[in-house]
């Protein structure tokens, strides 16, 4: 079976590159940050290209030109070509356009099923696409067992002279899709994977090898990618060889042909990122939030987030919203940790909760009042369009989230400054909530364009949804902040769990540690289920957005906290949102 590339052009949004002046990074981390310069010639090296629609067309017409037989759109060949599908598949997902061919890619995942469930020769046989199979199967939501992958769980059964380094990755992949604690084929898999990958990068004599730099960066952090962070890797380190079969099927196809309008498609989305920023710096001066005297800045950093997880340029209004409740939830949760009284904070509660604004003295504060017009006037303009967007008034629900997320704030106000003694259970059942998962995909999702009813909103479903994502970030932010929050008295997941064992020696804070990213992990994999599971209540494009926030979170706590002290994002935020890629060649000439 082999891909059908007869292409119908998907509109693309207007792009333009704003020319923007230097703004202030947030005072406490960015001040070292380089300087970008955008000059008018990187300007034209952007905007004087053909679009990726016309690019697409060109494709077309490449592809068309092979002897590769292509048919309609999602039309299906004979399977003997089906390792050569799944390498393509994987190859624009890689590349970020697979939402182009999102047609064809799930016409050949249908076939690739009932091709696995025969237990076809050219999947089983060939330990690379069997391993390929599985990924790309269950992360789509085909029901595939793990013990299919079985007779590589153990690495003395699988002969290493034979496979290479691609195969072993392919192996490492389809071990991380592991969403059942019982499956300990994958558990094995992965830990001898991870292993041998490991000695490579020892042994390996060309470390600049591209190769080598992708096995680096999975081991990393595999499960904290970020979706088009990981594009921008793969930009940089794409290369054909790593896929022998679609080399072979493609001997006349070059590198550039998939490149050309990855490359292009990165560059008008990064300027529509850079442009989504000087909105939120304009929305953020205009709510007077500069004037406050205390919080972190987080623009940048939400702008760079949403980003990274949400890149389809139609989707300019989710990534706004979704980054104006990171800086919003962010600043409250600094006036109720320290940047404010406690009778400020019981009095943001309240003026949410009545939800009407007041003459100036009644707010008793300017911290209050800016917080809290910024809030109301936010939430009222998206309640507007939300309006239009679902076909009804989703301003109740919407105002619920922020008393919700704000009657947290204060229990745990309360909690910490009274000295109440808290168990570990107690802890989470209200912690998931402070974290601001949900607030944020909720309000964001009002402009997916799904129609979200209340049996969605209020279903067990979304409440699963949000409590698994949320514990996933709240355990490993402890895990990252509990030394601080010692000191400050304000206990977390760690310190509860070292406490609840204070009277087992052998418990050491490396214990407790290794026991909250387990929690976490049994978290996400209980995500993962309900993401990959088919008929339920909420669409998968929904579904899938609790996902991509799960792996902010894996990002921010790996081993630090760069939400609060970015390190390794000042270097990220600079490749996805200010550094265009490289055109390396004209498109006319493809």
């Amino acid at each position: 079976m082999l891909l059908a590339f007869n292409i119908s052009d998907v509109p693309l949004s207007n792009h333009r590159v704003i020319l923007s002046r230097r703004e202030h990074f947030p005072r406490h981390a960015f001040h070292k940050f380089p300087a970008i310069v955008t000059t008018k010639s990187s300007v034209n090296a952007i905007c004087s290209h053909a679009t990726p629609s016309d690019l697409m067309g060109k494709l077309k017409e490449k592809f068309k030109a092979k002897d590769v037989n292509p048919l309609a759109a999602g039309a299906i060949q004979p399977a003997a070509n089906i390792p050569s599908s799944l390498c393509i598949i994987d190859t624009l997902q890689r590349l970020g356009v697979d939402r182009y061919f999102q047609s064809q890619i799930d016409a050949i995942l249908e076939e690739t099923y009932r091709l696995w469930r025969e237990k076809d020769r050219d999947i089983y046989s060939d330990v690379f696409t069997h391993a390929m199979a599985f990924r790309l199967l269950r992360v789509k939501g085909y029901e595939v067992s793990s013990e299919e992958l079985a007779p590589y769980a153990e690495h003395e059964r699988v002969n290493l002279q034979k496979i290479d380094v691609a195969t072993v990755i392919e192996l490492y992949r389809a071990a991380h899709e592991r969403i059942y604690e019982e499956e300990k084929s994958l558990e094995k898999l992965l830990a001898w994977t991870t292993t041998f990958l490991k000695h490579h990068l020892l042994t390996i004599s060309n470390p600049d090898n591209k190769l080598h730099k992708q096995v680096e960066y999975y081991l990393k952090n595999y499960h904290g990618i970020l979706d088009r962070m990981g594009v921008r890797r793969s930009l940089d380190l794409y290369d054909i060889n790593h896929y022998r079969s679609l080399r072979a099927s493609f001997p006349t196809l070059c590198n550039e042909d998939f490149l050309s309008l990855a490359r292009q498609d990165f560059n008008m989305c990064q300027a529509q990122h850079r442009e989504e920023l000087e909105q939120l710096q304009r929305w953020y001066s205009d709510c007077r939030l500069d004037k406050l005297k205390f919080g972190r800045n987080v623009v940048r950093v939400s702008n760079f987030l949403t980003s990274a997880i949400i890149g389809d340029p139609e989707f300019s209004e989710v990534r706004l919203v979704f980054a104006k409740h990171i800086i919003l939830v962010t600043l409250i949760d600094d006036l109720f940790d320290h940047g404010g009284t406690r009778e400020q904070s019981y009095k943001i509660l309240e003026l949410v909760t009545e939800w009407k604004e007041k003459s100036a003295a009644e707010y008793g504060s300017e911290a209050v009042e800016i917080l809290f017009t910024a809030v109301y006037n936010t939430v009222n303009e998206l309640v507007e369009r939300a309006h239009v967007e679902q076909g009804r008034s989703v301003k109740e629900f919407l105002i619920k989230l922020w008393v919700q997320i704000l009657s947290i704030f204060k229990i745990e106000l309360d909690t910490w400054s009274d000295d109440t003694a808290l168990t570990l259970d107690e802890y989470l059942s209200s912690s998931w909530v402070s974290i601001g998962c949900r607030i944020c995909i909720l309000m964001s999702m009002q402009f997916i364009g799904i129609k979200l009813t209340d049996e969605m909103l209020l279903s067990e479903e979304c409440l699963d949804l949000c409590r698994h994502v949320s514990m996933v970030d709240r355990l490993l932010n402890d895990v990252q902040t509990f030394e601080k929050e010692r000191k400050e008295n304000t206990g977390n997941s760690v310190s509860l769990l070292l406490a609840a064992n204070k009277d087992d020696i052998s418990f050491t804070e490396e214990e407790a540690i290794k026991k909250a990213k387990e929690m976490a992990e049994c978290n996400r994999r209980k995500l993962m289920q309900i993401v990959y599971k088919t008929g339920t209540i909420f669409p998968r494009k929904c579904r899938d957005m609790f996902l991509k926030v799960c792996r902010i979170g894996c990002y921010l706590y790996a081993s630090g906290d760069e939400f609060t002290s970015p390190q390794q994002m000042m270097e990220d935020m600079k490749s996805l949102v200010y550094e265009p890629l490289t055109l390396h060649h004209d498109t006319r000439d493809i």
